[in-house]
């Protein structure tokens, strides 16, 4: 029975997929990008379409009113074996007294939306058609794996030897791997001197992470989710003098093993669920936080995607990848939390993201997809109001808290140079703010969401 039920399940996928009535969308985004918060709003979003006010809110969602969406909401999960997205939850978080952002997710979840609107063919005119959204999420810990799929562990140990020269400024490593340097690579492994050397190994990661850096791998060591304690776990790259021959029951031996293992157990089967069958992607970057770090921080951040993106398959879709090779035809770029800055701002930011990623995006597009930059808020923290400072007129922003006084925080740079960054540090102030007051069934206040749904899902209308 359930042979059959997982046959009838793939002939359903393979129909919609033909009919163009399922979109796989992506969402990449490192640690603390905004992910969880960006698909709490896109599914607080389509689920109000139905919503007497939903097209006036979506004003530059043209193809809402054009394809005349009727229904927005949940739909039941394509894949059993899959979390939920913790939907409920976000939402609880958010309209309790007081207000809290959602909880990042620390396990792989999905969630599937169904849209529903009239069809204009002209053998179903005037039908109702559905249009199916699958969206992933995954702790952005773990995205940064993807790169150890084409890396042997030699080409790992030497990355993670350059990464821990780069940023020595930041983050010292010199306690792992002097631990590293005690262990004798050729004799049987010590487990309890392996553990510790792991435990210094993984104190690193943790604080490279606290710094703002993105290259934190192996990722489940920071955030083992269901492997913890596992021996899968247990090895760290490899930074004293060469092995170029050792015996099989040795530590290098060992060290490989387990490497090679997390790379192929874990790391390929988070690729295959979250990443091998995207049809679209977006690509979040929190620019400003990236920007606050320093230099080691948004420089890392910004060869990271450089990197990331190599991982993905890009290019024209059409019914037959579709089916067997799915390509990513469509990206956004969006820049997250543009609600921190004022509006005068915005051009700035879209300027600064152009120049992280411009060669990730020119590799995209040389590969067949299509590609845009965008500044995004998916939860709107704060508003931009115009008031008169001094006689002259100022933007500034009015968080929800009353707390917090209507403030200016500073200019943004349009693109990145250390004297732009030492000014942005000094001068912008970067305000922590609360999540906006909800009641139960309003919808979630956000930036652009309008614009990021047209350029998606609007020629699948």
């Amino acid at each position: 029975m359930d042979l059959l039920k997982r046959l009838q399940s793939a002939a359903d996928q393979g129909r919609n997929l033909l009919l163009d009535r399922e979109l796989r969308i992506g969402i990449t985004g490192l640690s603390r990008g905004g992910k969880t918060a960006l698909i709490t709003s896109l599914v607080n979003t389509v689920c109000s379409f139905g919503d007497e006010d939903a097209a006036s809110r979506l004003s530059r969602f043209p193809s809402f009113e054009k394809a005349g969406i009727c229904y927005g909401g949940l739909a039941p999960a394509r894949d059993l074996s899959v979390a939920a997205f913790p939907y409920r939850n976000a939402m609880d978080s958010l309209t309790s007294e007081p207000p809290a952002w959602p909880e990042p997710t620390d396990g792989v979840s999905e969630i599937r939306l169904e849209i529903r609107y009239r069809d204009d063919r002209w053998l179903r005119k005037g039908q109702m058609r559905s249009l199916y959204l699958d969206i992933w999420d995954y702790p952005g810990e773990w995205l940064l794996d993807l790169m150890l799929l084409d890396l042997s562990y030699e080409e790992f140990s030497a990355a993670i030897a350059a990464q821990a020269t780069k940023v020595r400024q930041v983050a010292d490593a010199s306690i792992w791997q002097s631990a590293v340097s005690e262990l004798d690579p050729l004799s049987p492994p010590d487990e309890r001197a392996l553990a510790a050397a792991v435990e210094a190994y993984t104190a690193w990661l943790r604080a490279c992470k606290e710094a703002g850096l993105a290259m934190v791998v192996p990722g489940r060591f920071v955030l083992p989710g269901n492997l913890a304690g596992a021996l899968l776990l247990q090895f760290v790259p490899w930074t004293g003098v060469p092995v170029s021959d050792h015996d099989a029951g040795s530590l290098y031996a060992c060290l490989k093993t387990r490497y090679n293992a997390y790379r192929e157990q874990v790391v390929r089967k988070f690729y295959r669920e979250c990443f091998s069958k995207i049809d679209r992607q977006i690509v979040i970057i929190d620019c400003l936080q990236a920007l606050m770090g320093g230099k080691e921080t948004f420089m890392d951040i910004n060869d990271t995607f450089q990197v990331l993106l190599e991982n993905f398959n890009y290019g024209a879709s059409s019914w037959w990848n579709r089916l067997f090779s799915p390509k990513i035809d469509k990206v956004v770029f969006a820049a997250s939390k543009c609600d921190r800055i004022t509006y005068d701002e915005h051009h700035h930011l879209l300027s600064l993201l152009k120049s992280m990623v411009s060669l990730a995006v020119g590799q995209a597009r040389a590969d067949g997809a299509h590609c845009e930059y965008l500044v995004l808020s998916a939860i709107r923290a704060a508003n931009c109001v115009t008031a008169e400072i001094r006689g002259q007129k100022h933007q500034v922003l009015v968080s929800a808290d009353p707390s917090v006084k209507p403030f200016y925080p500073g200019s943004v740079p349009e693109i990145w140079t250390r004297e732009n960054m030492d000014f942005f540090q000094k001068y912008f102030r970067f305000v922590k703010l609360p999540p906006p007051a909800l009641s139960p069934g309003q919808p979630i206040p956000e930036l652009n969401l309008d614009v990021l749904l047209e350029y998606l899902i609007g020629d699948k209308l």
